[in-house]
Parts: C-alpha cells; sequence; structure tokens
C-alpha cells in the first residue's frame, strides 16, 4: 500500500504558484508555471472521477462548489 505525503505535493503546488507570481520570472516561465498546475488540476479531477463514494464521508464536492460559487476558489 502506498500512502503518500500531501504536504509534499502542496509544497509543490505553493512553489509553483510563487514562481508563476514572481515578478522577476518572465512570462515563458509563469506560463509554464501556470501549464504544470493545470497538468495537476486535470490529473486530480481525474483521480477524483474514478473515486467510490465511502460512508460518512464529509460532502467534499458540495463544500468545493460552495467555496466556489462565493468566489474563494
Amino acid at each position: 500500500m502506498i500512502i503518500p505525503e500531501s504536504h509534499t505535493a502542496l509544497h509543490i503546488i505553493w512553489e509553483l504558484e510563487h514562481e508563476m507570481l514572481n515578478p522577476r520570472n518572465c512570462g515563458y516561465t509563469g506560463m509554464d508555471m501556470k501549464k504544470r498546475l493545470w497538468e495537476i488540476k486535470m490529473r486530480v479531477d481525474e483521480a477524483l472521477l474514478k473515486a467510490p463514494p465511502y460512508e460518512g464521508e464529509p460532502a467534499f464536492e458540495d463544500m468545493y462548489i460552495m467555496q466556489r460559487l462565493k468566489g474563494k476558489v
């Protein structure tokens, strides 16, 4: 069984965001960081579509949609 650390994934996302928004980087670097973030997002979306429902889990999708409607995501 593989139990990956989500901290590592979150740190990589933070690094990509930081470099994308860094004013010292050129537009090509920012664009590449954005592309990588989209690749991660699409892969996460694919994985979530395959995820089965689990008894007693919170309504993650509903919470995400509410945050999205509020403009926080």
